[in-house]
Protein backbone atom coordinates (compact mmCIF):
# COMPACT_ATOMS: atom_id res chain seq x y z
CA UNK A 1 0.00 0.00 0.00
CA UNK A 2 1.22 3.49 -0.78
CA UNK A 3 0.47 7.00 0.41
CA UNK A 4 -1.61 9.33 -1.76
CA UNK A 5 0.34 10.99 -4.57
CA UNK A 6 -0.09 14.38 -2.94
CA UNK A 7 1.42 13.31 0.41
CA UNK A 8 4.74 14.99 -0.49
CA UNK A 9 3.20 17.74 -2.60
CA UNK A 10 4.53 20.51 -0.35
CA UNK A 11 7.42 18.59 1.19
CA UNK A 12 7.77 16.98 4.58
CA UNK A 13 7.75 20.26 6.44
CA UNK A 14 4.21 21.18 5.40
CA UNK A 15 2.46 19.36 8.23
CA UNK A 16 -0.94 21.08 7.80
CA UNK A 17 -1.32 19.57 4.32
CA UNK A 18 -0.55 16.10 5.66
CA UNK A 19 -2.93 16.51 8.60
CA UNK A 20 -5.72 17.60 6.28
CA UNK A 21 -5.05 14.78 3.85
CA UNK A 22 -4.92 12.18 6.64
CA UNK A 23 -8.15 13.50 8.15
CA UNK A 24 -9.88 13.22 4.77
CA UNK A 25 -8.56 9.69 4.26
CA UNK A 26 -9.90 8.68 7.67
CA UNK A 27 -13.23 10.43 7.06
CA UNK A 28 -13.68 8.54 3.80
CA UNK A 29 -12.97 5.21 5.48
CA UNK A 30 -15.32 6.14 8.31
CA UNK A 31 -18.09 7.20 5.91
CA UNK A 32 -17.84 3.95 4.02
CA UNK A 33 -17.85 1.86 7.19
CA UNK A 34 -20.80 3.72 8.72
CA UNK A 35 -22.85 3.67 5.51
CA UNK A 36 -22.27 0.00 4.76
CA UNK A 37 -22.82 -1.28 8.29
CA UNK A 38 -25.28 1.16 9.88
CA UNK A 39 -26.78 3.28 7.07
CA UNK A 40 -25.39 6.39 8.79
CA UNK A 41 -23.64 9.41 7.36
CA UNK A 42 -20.57 10.83 9.07
CA UNK A 43 -22.61 13.81 10.34
CA UNK A 44 -25.27 11.47 11.74
CA UNK A 45 -22.58 9.42 13.48
CA UNK A 46 -21.10 12.53 15.05
CA UNK A 47 -24.49 13.65 16.40
CA UNK A 48 -25.23 10.19 17.78
CA UNK A 49 -21.74 9.75 19.23
CA UNK A 50 -21.87 13.15 20.92
CA UNK A 51 -25.19 12.69 22.70
CA UNK A 52 -24.40 9.08 23.61
CA UNK A 53 -21.05 10.11 25.08
CA UNK A 54 -21.83 13.51 26.58
CA UNK A 55 -25.58 13.37 27.13
CA UNK A 56 -28.50 15.43 25.86
CA UNK A 57 -27.41 18.56 24.01
CA UNK A 58 -28.55 21.22 21.59
CA UNK A 59 -27.69 21.16 17.91
CA UNK A 60 -25.48 24.22 18.52
CA UNK A 61 -23.53 22.30 21.18
CA UNK A 62 -23.01 19.40 18.79
CA UNK A 63 -22.00 21.64 15.90
CA UNK A 64 -19.54 23.49 18.11
CA UNK A 65 -17.97 20.27 19.33
CA UNK A 66 -17.19 19.14 15.77
CA UNK A 67 -16.71 22.56 14.18
CA UNK A 68 -19.60 21.67 11.85
CA UNK A 69 -22.01 24.02 10.17
CA UNK A 70 -25.57 24.31 11.42
CA UNK A 71 -27.19 22.97 8.25
CA UNK A 72 -25.13 19.76 8.37
CA UNK A 73 -26.07 19.13 12.00
CA UNK A 74 -29.71 20.01 11.34
CA UNK A 75 -29.96 17.51 8.46
CA UNK A 76 -28.30 14.81 10.57
CA UNK A 77 -30.64 15.44 13.51
CA UNK A 78 -33.69 15.34 11.23
CA UNK A 79 -32.63 12.02 9.71
CA UNK A 80 -31.85 10.47 13.13
CA UNK A 81 -35.23 11.60 14.50
CA UNK A 82 -36.98 10.09 11.46
CA UNK A 83 -35.06 6.84 12.00
CA UNK A 84 -36.24 6.66 15.62
CA UNK A 85 -32.71 6.87 17.03
CA UNK A 86 -32.93 10.24 18.79
CA UNK A 87 -35.59 12.70 19.89
CA UNK A 88 -35.88 16.47 20.19
CA UNK A 89 -37.45 17.97 23.28
CA UNK A 90 -38.29 21.51 24.26
CA UNK A 91 -35.77 23.37 26.35
CA UNK A 92 -37.50 24.88 29.34
CA UNK A 93 -34.87 27.64 29.56
CA UNK A 94 -34.88 28.62 25.88
CA UNK A 95 -37.87 27.92 23.64
CA UNK A 96 -35.82 28.33 20.44
CA UNK A 97 -33.22 25.75 21.44
CA UNK A 98 -34.32 22.13 21.48
CA UNK A 99 -32.50 19.44 23.42
CA UNK A 100 -31.54 16.30 21.52
CA UNK A 101 -31.35 13.01 23.38
CA UNK A 102 -30.80 9.41 22.42
CA UNK A 103 -33.50 6.73 22.31
CA UNK A 104 -32.78 3.09 23.24
CA UNK A 105 -32.41 2.00 19.59
CA UNK A 106 -29.96 4.83 19.01
CA UNK A 107 -27.93 3.85 22.06
CA UNK A 108 -27.77 0.23 20.87
CA UNK A 109 -26.66 1.29 17.38
CA UNK A 110 -24.05 3.61 18.89
CA UNK A 111 -22.60 0.78 20.98
CA UNK A 112 -22.25 -1.48 17.93
CA UNK A 113 -20.74 1.28 15.80
CA UNK A 114 -18.39 2.39 18.59
CA UNK A 115 -17.01 -1.14 18.84
CA UNK A 116 -16.36 -1.19 15.10
CA UNK A 117 -14.77 2.27 15.22
CA UNK A 118 -12.56 1.16 18.12
CA UNK A 119 -11.37 -1.84 16.13
CA UNK A 120 -10.62 0.42 13.15
CA UNK A 121 -8.60 2.85 15.26
CA UNK A 122 -6.70 0.02 16.92
CA UNK A 123 -5.79 -1.31 13.46
CA UNK A 124 -4.56 2.01 12.09
CA UNK A 125 -2.59 2.80 15.25
CA UNK A 126 -1.04 -0.64 15.67
CA UNK A 127 2.44 0.47 14.58
CA UNK A 128 2.60 3.41 16.99
CA UNK A 129 3.91 2.88 20.52
CA UNK A 130 2.14 4.31 23.54
CA UNK A 131 4.93 6.86 23.97
CA UNK A 132 4.54 7.94 20.33
CA UNK A 133 0.78 8.27 20.80
CA UNK A 134 1.32 10.45 23.87
CA UNK A 135 3.79 12.63 21.96
CA UNK A 136 1.46 12.89 18.96
CA UNK A 137 -1.49 13.81 21.19
CA UNK A 138 0.60 16.49 22.88
CA UNK A 139 1.77 17.91 19.55
CA UNK A 140 -1.75 17.92 18.08
CA UNK A 141 -3.07 19.69 21.19
CA UNK A 142 -0.43 22.39 20.80
CA UNK A 143 -1.35 22.87 17.14
CA UNK A 144 -5.08 23.00 17.96
CA UNK A 145 -4.47 25.63 20.63
CA UNK A 146 -2.54 27.80 18.14
CA UNK A 147 -5.25 27.40 15.51
CA UNK A 148 -7.85 28.45 18.08
CA UNK A 149 -5.70 31.37 19.17
CA UNK A 150 -5.22 32.52 15.57
CA UNK A 151 -8.90 32.12 14.79
CA UNK A 152 -9.89 34.20 17.80
CA UNK A 153 -7.33 36.95 17.25
CA UNK A 154 -7.61 37.35 13.47
CA UNK A 155 -11.07 36.25 12.31
CA UNK A 156 -10.63 37.35 8.69
CA UNK A 157 -7.16 35.98 7.99
CA UNK A 158 -6.02 32.55 6.83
Amino acid sequence: MTLPRTWDLFGGTHLPHRLLLLARMMDRATMQQLQENFALTLAEWRVLAFICSVGPASAADIGGAFDSDRAEVSRAVKRLVEAGLIERNSNEHNRKRQIISVLPEGQALFERARKMRGDYFAAILQDITEAERDLLNEALSKIALRVTEQRNSKPNSC
